[in-house]
């Protein structure tokens, strides 16, 4: 068999396809109540996203609960509008030279600082933050390493050195990055540099920089050294990110006139800086880009006050020689055996999506061959050979298909007669979806129930052919009750059945799914289920219906067991906050990925209502990893505690754990910093 521009996979055989972005959602930042213009934004753990905005207010947003709240107090003082911010896990990185320290961290949780640096310098080297990234193990800033401060603002001179500190995620300054060539073209005030430069950081730690005033793309390599140095066609551009294939991608912040087509697009480059192409599932303009672990990009577009959140998503490939989502298959020669076979129908299992289409021709002769633009020639082999285009093969073919048969499932073939058969399918799709094929069959010889009527019915041709066609479709019926039959295990065995039957068979034992139950979730409840009903009203069965779902048991404390913590007054206002001090009411505990969505959430709530005893109330709580007293902190389940480690404070010095720092001058001091026979005495 020949083909063009198909693939096989699961669902059958189907226009090729690959993933391209395409939208996923978008959020509006005008529905955020209390936020300002969105300056920047920043990724973190668990779909949250971290806002600054004009009015210099830093904002957490889950997405998974359309939930938004300040990290700090308004009018804090620590960092402006014009800041850089990373995240990685639980800390938000602030860069800023206008105000407060020059670059700190902040517990996301609380707001609390771990650590910051101020004034201008690190080490010796100036600190002045152009741009930020971070990964699991370092934060990356970009600061120039000369400054003019001859004028009456600061500025980096023509020329001027740019340079990458790498510091920990605790603050320690670890390495300089910089080269002759990396440096600023023209003399520019710092003030006029805000947000002009991108940092990001590619999967095997290359960074790349990005200088937007100049269309100037360079990277260092992990040694520190760079490595490319290129220039894109001159226009405004903002934002850089790399996905996990190294990709990278940059964005278009042209302004245009509101009447004119909009063709920005996010501009997509391989690791070398060579162009690949337009993403075209987005049209507008990129003020920032971000990409997280599993490629999904988000876009910042100020002009519009959204964020615009793309994934990659199947979409089908154009064929080469016709330019379409189309797809061909010509088979080789099915032989019969036997001359002036009659063949019978054929027969299709295919999933065919709306606007698209599955053309099925055919032809049969007794000869293996026949004239081929003018030569007697074997027909596979012509089908066969590569050195024959495709519209070569089609054309001299022509003559001899039938028309097409669209969409069939059950078709008799008219006027097939030979030894051989060959038959053309094309797959006809649309941007994103491809008729699948999962299986063709041929019957033959022709085999209808004429051949039990008797002989008079059969005397005109004319009406014989009729007749064939019509007791077909009954032929058609009967074979697929035959089917059915044959199969019937499949529709009422649990193990074997699959999709809507398998529900169906949910339904019977009292489970109501839906689309966020697996195949795999409702086969484990069926293996429950004689174990659901015997313990149903019991901790046992909540526990073990929860984990048919989940894959794990959850936590369940009942009333009884905290009784040792009511006893104690201190604790007793907190135990009823925790866990209610109704005594019919029971808690169940899970950890983050049993329940990684709101509507798993509510699935779960509906199994515990329908397994729970009818007197009493369960309280689903969602654990998270954090360390955070008077709320459900568990150690070993979402908290965890290491060994005591040294405080290293260089390469030729640590701090012991039992070390007490102190602030000069105050020891030997009463209420202050007094220890006995250490820097106090009695006498």
């Amino acid at each position: 068999m020949t083909v063009y521009n198909l693939e096989w996979n699961r669902s059958g055989f189907g226009i090729r396809r690959d993933n391209k972005y395409g939208i996923h959602a978008m959020l509006k930042l005008g529905d955020l109540n209390g936020t300002a213009r969105i300056k920047e934004m920043a990724l973190g753990r668990h779909d949250r996203l971290y806002l600054l905005d004009e009015r210099s207010d830093l904002w957490i947003y889950d997405r998974r609960n359309n939930e938004h709240k300040r990290l700090f107090t308004q009018g804090h003082g620590l960092f402006t509008a014009n800041a850089r911010i990373a995240a990685s896990g639980e800390i938000v990185f602030i860069a800023d030279a206008g105000s407060g320290p020059t670059l700190a961290a902040y517990n996301a949780g609380n707001g609390q600082t771990l650590w910051s640096r101020s004034g201008s310098e690190a080490e010796g080297f100036p600190l002045v933050p152009l741009a930020l990234a971070v990964d699991g193990s370092s934060l990356f800033v970009l600061t120039p390493l000369e400054i003019d401060n001859g004028e009456s603002e600061p500025a980096i001179p023509e020329g001027g050195k740019l340079g990458i500190m790498q510091f920990t995620l605790s603050g320690q300054l670890i390495g300089v990055w910089s080269d002759p060539a990396f440096h600023q073209r023209i003399r520019a005030k710092l003030k006029h540099l805000h947000r002009t430069y991108f940092l990001s950081i590619s999967p095997d730690r290359s960074l790349y920089i990005f200088d937007t005033l100049f269309a100037k793309l360079f990277s260092f390599r992990r040694d520190g050294r760079l490595d490319v140095r290129l220039e894109f066609p001159q226009m405004p551009y903002a934002g850089l990110c790399i996905d996990t294939s190294g990709s990278l991608y940059i964005g278009d912040s042209r302004e245009i006139d509101r009447e004119s087509e909009d063709d920005r697009f996010i501009i997509q480059a391989k690791a070398d800086g060579d162009l690949v192409g337009r993403i075209t599932g987005f049209r507008g303009k990129s003020d920032q880009l971000l990409i997280d672990d599993k490629d999904r990009m988000y876009i910042l577009n100020g002009e519009d006050s959204e964020i615009t959140i793309l994934n990659l998503q199947p979409q089908t490939l154009v064929m080469e020689q016709t330019g379409v989502p189309e797809g061909v298959w010509l088979s080789r020669a099915f032989d019969s055996t036997e001359s002036d076979t009659v063949w019978h129908k054929m027969t299709l299992e295919a999933f065919v999506p709306e606007g698209t289409q599955l053309r099925v021709s055919y032809f049969s002769l007794n000869e293996d061959s026949c004239i081929l633009n003018g030569k007697y020639t074997k027909v596979d082999d012509w089908i066969a050979n590569p050195d024959i285009s495709y519209r070569d093969k089609l054309s001299a073919l022509a003559p001899y298909w039938s028309s097409s048969v669209i969409n069939p499932k059950d078709a008799l073939f008219s006027g097939a007669k030979g030894r051989y058969l060959w038959i053309k399918i094309e797959w006809l799709g649309t941007e994103r979806h491809t008729p699948s094929l999962q299986r063709l069959r041929v019957h033959f010889p022709r085999e209808t129930y004429l051949a039990y009527l008797p002989a008079v019915y059969q005397e005109d041709g004319a009406s014989r052919d009729f007749l064939e066609r019509f007791l077909s479709l009954f032929g058609t019926m009967f074979a697929e009750l035959e089917s059915d039959i044959a199969n019937m295990p499949q529709y009422f065995d649990a193990e074997l059945a699959q999709g809507e039957h398998l529900r169906w068979l949910a339904s019977w034992i009292g489970l109501e799914t839906d689309d966020y139950w697996t195949d795999e979730q409702v086969h484990a409840f069926f293996k429950e289920a004689p174990e659901l009903y015997k313990y149903r009203g019991t901790r046992q069965g909540i526990e073990k219906s929860i984990a048919a779902y989940t894959g794990q048991r959850p936590l369940l404390i009942e009333h009884f067991q905290t009784k040792a913590m009511r006893d104690n007054a201190e604790l007793r206002d907190l135990t009823d906050r925790l866990y209610s001090n109704d005594p019919y009411t029971f808690t169940v505990l899970l950890k983050p990925e049993q329940a990684p969505t709101e509507k798993h959430r509510v699935v779960i709530e509906q199994l515990l209502e329908e397994q729970k005893p009818a007197y009493t109330e369960a309280r689903l709580v969602l654990l998270q990893p954090w360390m955070y007293l008077d709320l459900h902190t568990y150690l070993g389940i979402n908290t965890v505690l290491t060994e005591p480690s040294l405080l290293t404070l260089g390469s030729d010095g640590a701090m012991p754990n039992d070390t007490l720092i102190v602030d000069l001058g105050l020891e030997k001091r009463i209420d202050v910093h007094t220890r006995l026979e250490m820097d106090s005495e009695l006498e």
